[in-house]
């Protein structure tokens, strides 16, 4: 039954979660632009009502004035001199209606016809205008007050100057500048806002481009990306990728000729087993009560363990990978080397050979790596095993360190290694010119792979007059025992 692979719209249903990198650019652009015009144009109103208001006021002021330009006092009695068509042309304004009113502070009226109670307030001789407003009148809107105070001398005669107008030609002013205000914002808005998404937009099309790139390429060109026309921001993840893909090219080639060699090198002992099975085939053809030939059958089942010896390095080789990712834990690295070495001593001995030990690491210290202890343990036993069958009789494994670094040498006295088994030891499927059938040609590269996951080194190095000389680093943390003592409490 065929499958159908979902969707985006089904693999991710709600599209906010995850919003494409256009709107996480967009999202924060217009909000801070929005936000800027906002308490930008709220600014600017609650400013200019604020200056509307003063300015009103002094208005209001000046017509106080005007008025009070009109008094006079005779023996100490205040007069209004001027008429009241002249008082109302005072105070006109094409508005909205002025009211006002001149009287004594006694309750005599001078003029208009205007009654408002005035705040309590001290007498005053410095003309000093009061402002206020005044919601009680049922006549009127809201109005705001000016109050003035008039008395030339103590012997004179108190005058209030009161002039009022409607609130309500503020607010229309203060709306007009409002929309003076908020209607341009808005304009500007519809344009800027869209803007901002093509240019964002256009400023994403390399990514565009770049992802169209990738997706080209396919799965067999692993070439690298080209950098020329890529925006300085993506440089460094368009030399990134082009890295991966080179490890990545490298990979897949050692992978295919890793396949090619692997078919090439199972293809003798597969034409081992079948020309053997032909023969038995062909005598039991012949004459099925003769038995089979003993010396056929030995040579079929050491084909077919060369076979399966060869299958499971195989897989071994191709596994390190997965087993060393496997459940890491943090291992003594002595402990890990030094605990094969007691198993493979014997099996020196019994092979006519003699395995010697030097560990010039100080006890008080602990080697601790992240891995797996048991992989390590393959790489020690994977060179004995090669030490014993292949070296001369005396071989030496040697533990030292320098400052964090361990070093770990297997050595033999065996004949020694020419420059091309050196170069070529370690590549997979090479095996040397010691005329035996069993080996694969797998189990230094093996160990090589495993040294180099645990982030050690792995080499040949050359010593005159010796056999091969196999050493390992493995970068350490290094813990003092001592240390770790003290800190143990007391009776733990």
């Amino acid at each position: 039954m065929s499958t159908t692979p979902p969707s985006r719209a089904n693999l991710n249903p709600l599209g906010w979660i995850n919003p494409s990198l256009l709107k996480q650019l967009m999202l924060p652009v217009v909000s801070l632009w929005v936000a800027c015009a906002l308490l930008a144009t709220s600014a600017a109103y609650l400013l200019a009502g604020r200056s509307t208001n003063t300015s009103f006021d002094r208005l209001l002021a000046d017509d106080a004035k005007a008025l009070s330009a009109q008094l006079r006092w005779n023996d100490g009695v205040a007069s209004f001199v001027a008429s009241k068509e002249t008082a109302d042309s005072l105070v006109f304004d094409s508005l909205s209606l002025s009211h006002y009113s001149v009287h004594t502070a006694n309750g005599r009226t001078l003029m208009g016809d205007m009654h408002l109670e005035i705040p309590e307030v001290e007498a005053r001789t410095d003309q000093q205008a009061i402002f206020f407003d005044h919601t009680g009148s049922s006549s009127h809107a809201t109005l705001r007050v000016v109050a003035q105070r008039l008395q030339p001398s103590p012997s004179d005669e108190a005058v209030w100057v009161v002039v009022a107008e409607s609130k309500e030609k503020r607010r229309q002013v203060k709306d007009e500048i409002a929309t003076a205000i908020f209607l341009p914002a808005l304009i500007v808005g519809f344009i800027i806002i869209p803007l901002f998404y093509y240019s964002i937009r256009r400023a994403l099309s390399p990514t565009r481009q770049l992802s169209a790139l990738v997706v080209a390429h396919g799965d067999d060109n692993l070439s690298p990306l080209p950098v020329e026309q890529v925006p300085q921001e993506l440089q460094e993840l368009v030399a990134h990728t082009n890295s991966l893909l080179q490890r990545l090219q490298a990979s897949v080639s050692e992978q295919r000729r890793f396949i090619a060699d692997a078919a090439h090198q199972l293809q003798t002992p597969m034409a081992g087993i079948r020309l053997l099975v032909g023969d038995m085939r062909r005598i039991q053809k012949a004459d099925p009560t003769q038995p089979m030939d003993a010396e056929v059958l030995a040579q079929l089942d050491e084909v077919a363990t060369r076979g399966a010896r060869m299958v499971k390095q195989l897989l071994a080789f191709a596994r390190v990978a997965e087993d060393s990712a496997a459940e890491p834990e943090h291992f003594d690295a002595v402990e890990a080397v030094l605990e094969p070495a007691a198993r493979w001593r014997g099996l020196a001995l019994a092979a006519g050979k003699s395995l010697q030990l030097e560990n010039h690491v100080d006890p008080m210290q602990e080697f601790m790596l992240h891995g797996s202890p048991v992989l390590l343990g393959e790489v020690i036993s994977n060179l004995l095993d090669n030490a014993i069958r292949y070296g001369g009789p005396q071989i030496k494994l040697r533990l030292n360190h320098h400052d964090s670094t361990l070093i770990v040498q297997v050595q033999d006295d065996g004949p020694p290694l020419d420059e091309y088994a050196r170069e070529h030891l370690l590549l997979p499927f090479w095996r040397g010119n010691h005329g035996l059938p069993e080996g694969s040609g797998l189990g230094l590269s093996i160990a090589q792979r495993i040294v180099e996951r645990l982030g050690g080194r792995f080499v040949v190095i050359d010593k005159p007059g010796l056999g091969a000389c196999f050493e390992i680093t493995l970068p350490c943390e290094v813990r003092h025992l001592l240390a770790l003592e003290e800190r143990k409490p007391e009776g733990g």
